[in-house]
Order: structure tokens, then C-alpha cells, then sequence
């Protein structure tokens, strides 16, 4: 009789469990296609009944304003939730909440305890930024082996930045055969037995997949005016994006048109507006190039984050497009707060996980650095995405306030030329169209 209950009880808990995952299933599907009611409702019970991965699911829509306005406190509260019961991809996030002050004070100290508990179950994230933290003795004590070893495992695990980081460092011989061995005898140390919560899967989680935002229609504005940049003389087949600021101007990313290479023929250049599946609305060939004055074009293989402010560039197109433009305007450091605050920052862009249609991202936020030359985003991006623009509405309308230039994929952060560097420059073309459409 008690073998029989036995039995019963572990149906009934796999029947749950399964369901459970259904559900998780269905409300990350409902996420990623923009139905974040749904998705709210799906996920809210599940994380209330103490699901780590709802909790976690819940704090990354809050934390980026998805169905709700943003609020980087709650999301916090959810991550911290699903973190404390040893979900990892959790407490990377709070560990990157504590790296970047978002809903907390900037503490190394913390965002490298929550690192350490995710990296020793082996997310690959986390392995890497504490590697980082370990190099520089951040908050952590300084352990160049150590911390070799966390950026060669994190490399291993898919971390495209590691690569390069781990080539930086120098080791002797000695440190360099240590550090292998660490990595040989490296085991992940789980924290919770339920193999859902120790491994989840990609499905039941938000901000692992990168098929991520939400399709925008291209045939509503500003996203009639978004479109895709191709340079016919690169065999790689890469792509970015720009904004029609202008019947006859394109704004977007230098590094874009130019692609390490020190000239490119403006006829190789064309803007595919308002892409919908592979087809655009409109297109036309360059006519002629501008770029930032400051923009060294054979330096793209040494990019640093000093070059993001002058990597912006002006397609001059042969034809005009009848896609209405997106005005361009600068923003000051308190406008960008007042914007990220009402939650009308935004951007739009042809990313790799959707590159024939555009994804949008909004309730992004932005700030400034201190000498005002750059935008840091805090908001979600890939590959493809150089030269989308960063909007945030003006007067009631949406315009260009920065250009995207780079992005760091492990702390989810976007850096973006603000429209300081180039709207002088957009202005002066706009006046000389005019001037010439008049004679």
C-alpha cells in the first residue's frame, strides 16, 4: 500500500513538474512574440508558488520593461529569488545589476559573490567576469592564474570576449601549466539537486535565446525609415543598419561602410529601407560618403571604446526615398533621464537573429558619460545591429538620439555615438538638399 502511494505521489509530481514546463514554454514563446500580457500571466502564479525559473523570467521582463515599466528594484527582488534557490543564470544577473547599479548600488564585492556561486556551476558568463574581476584584483583577491583559467573555461563555453582577453595575459610557464591543470580537474559544483533548476532549458528562460525583442511592422514609421546597409565589395556577407534622416541621407555606423579597409567605393553601398522578409519598400545606391572627421577606418580590428564616438557616417543616396526621416536631435544628460524615466527609450534594428525583419526593443535606458561623448544603453542587442538608431521620443514623436556602435555582450551593455557628434552634420546636409531641390 505505501510502495502504491509511493508510486501515485511521484505521478502526480512528474504531472506537475511537466506542466510546469509547458507553461514556462508557452510564456517565454509569448515573451519573445511580443505578448507580454500573456506572458505575465502565465509566469506570475508559477514564481509566486516559488519557480526559479519564472521568478527568474519575471525579474528579466521587469527589468526590461517588457508588458510593465521598467524597474530595475523588482527585477532585482525576482533575480535574488531565483538566485538564492541556485538558479546561475540568476545570479550572473544580479551579479551584472551589482556591476552596472541598476536597481542597487554599484558593489564589486557583491556582483562578485553572486559570480562566484554561478561560475562554479558552470555559467560560462560568470566564469568569465570573475575571471576579469581575478585579473584585476577587483574587489577579489588578485589571482592571475585563477583567473586565467575562469576566461580559458569561459572561452570554452562560448564566450566570444574571453578569447581575446585570455591572449592578453601574461603568464609564465610555470602559472600557464598551473592554470591547466585547474582547468583539467575543473568539475561544476551544482547547488540545488532538481536538475530543471541546475539546468534549465533554453525554452523556459529569458535572455539566453537571441531570437529576442519584438517584430516591428515595417510598414508603420520610424520603422519604414529603418533598413538594412549592405557593401557589395565584402565577401563576408555582413550587414548593419541605418536610419533615413533625410530623402537622400542615411545615418548609420562607420565601422559599417568601411569595415577595417581604408576606401570604399560610395557605389558598393546600398540602404534597403523598410525590409519586410527580405523585401524592401525602397532602396538606392550611395552617391557619395561622410564621415566623422576623427574615424580611422583601418583600426577596426583595434576597437576600443574611445572610437565609438566618431564611429558615425552619412550615406548620401543617388535617389530619394519616400519613407518619411527620422529627425535627429542631442539630448543632454538630464533629457536622457527624464526619457529612460518615461520610458520612451527605444531602438530598431535588422539583428542576427532576425535579419530580413526588423526587431524592436523598447523602455531602454541611457545615460551618459562623463565628458558626454558616449551612451551607455542598457538594453538587449546582437550582431547586426551596428548602426541602428538609439530613439527616444522629442515632442511627441520619436527621434535619433545616438547611433549603436558596440556592444558588450557579457554585461549586456550598448555604447552608442550620441547625436552631439553628428547632428551638425546631418543639419548641413539637410540645408544643402534643400538648397538643391530649389534650383
Amino acid at each position: 500500500m505505501i510502495k502504491t502511494i509511493i508510486i501515485c505521489l511521484a505521478m502526480v509530481l512528474g504531472a506537475v513538474v511537466g506542466a510546469s514546463a509547458a507553461e514556462l514554454d508557452e510564456a517565454v514563446a509569448a515573451a519573445g512574440s511580443g505578448e507580454h500580457a500573456a506572458a505575465l500571466r502565465r509566469l506570475t502564479p508559477l514564481a509566486r508558488k516559488g519557480d526559479a525559473r519564472a521568478q527568474f523570467d519575471l525579474g528579466f521582463m521587469s527589468a526590461f520593461g517588457w508588458g510593465q515599466p521598467r524597474n530595475p528594484a523588482e527585477a532585482l527582488a525576482w533575480y535574488r529569488k531565483a538566485a538564492d534557490q541556485g538558479l546561475a543564470v540568476a545570479q550572473h544577473y544580479l551579479g551584472i545589476a551589482y556591476v552596472n547599479g541598476e536597481g542597487v548600488a554599484c558593489d564589486y564585492g557583491e556582483a562578485a559573490r553572486w559570480f562566484t556561486r554561478a561560475a562554479a556551476q558552470g555559467f560560462a558568463q560568470s566564469q568569465y567576469m570573475l575571471g576579469l574581476m581575478m585579473l584585476d584584483g577587483r574587489s577579489v583577491q588578485q589571482d592571475p592564474v585563477q583567473g586565467y583559467a575562469w576566461l580559458v573555461m569561459a572561452g570554452r563555453n562560448g564566450v566570444r570576449s574571453a578569447g581575446r582577453d585570455v591572449q592578453r595575459v601574461k603568464l609564465s610557464e610555470a602559472q600557464r601549466r598551473q592554470a591547466e591543470t585547474i582547468i583539467a580537474n575543473w568539475k561544476p559544483k551544482f547547488e540545488s539537486a532538481d536538475a530543471g533548476i541546475a539546468s534549465p532549458r533554453p525554452g523556459e528562460l529569458l535572455g539566453l535565446d537571441r531570437h529576442i525583442g519584438e517584430v516591428v511592422d515595417p510598414t508603420s514609421w520610424p520603422a519604414s525609415s529603418i533598413g538594412v546597409v549592405t557593401v557589395a565589395q565584402y565577401s563576408t556577407g555582413g550587414w548593419c543598419t541605418g536610419t533615413l534622416v533625410a530623402p537622400r541621407v542615411v545615418l548609420t555606423a562607420a565601422h559599417c561602410v568601411f569595415n577595417g579597409v581604408a576606401q570604399v567605393s560610395p557605389g558598393n553601398v546600398r540602404f534597403l529601407a523598410g525590409m519586410n522578409r527580405g523585401t524592401p519598400a525602397a532602396s538606392s545606391v550611395a552617391d557619395r560618403l561622410i564621415v566623422a572627421p576623427d574615424f580611422v577606418p583601418t583600426q577596426h580590428d583595434k576597437w576600443s571604446l574611445d572610437r565609438s564616438p566618431s564611429d558615425w557616417a552619412l550615406i548620401v543616396l543617388k535617389d530619394d526615398l519616400p519613407s518619411r526621416p527620422v529627425a535627429v536631435k542631442a539630448l543632454t544628460r538630464d533629457d536622457l533621464a527624464a526619457a529612460t524615466k518615461a520610458g520612451t527609450i527605444s531602438e530598431i534594428g535588422y539583428g542576427q537573429e532576425r535579419r530580413y525583419s526588423p526587431t524592436g526593443q523598447r523602455n531602454c535606458r541611457a545615460d551618459m558619460t562623463r565628458d558626454a561623448r558616449l551612451l551607455t544603453v542598457h538594453c538587449l542587442a546582437n550582431f547586426g545591429y551596428s548602426g541602428s538608431p538609439i530613439l527616444a521620443e522629442v515632442g511627441g514623436e520619436p527621434a535619433v538620439v545616438g547611433i549603436f556602435s558596440a556592444f558588450h555582450e557579457e554585461t549586456r551593455l550598448m555604447f552608442a555615438a550620441p547625436a552631439s557628434q553628428f547632428e551638425a552634420a546631418v543639419r548641413s546636409e539637410i540645408v544643402a538638399e534643400r538648397r538643391a531641390s530649389a534650383r
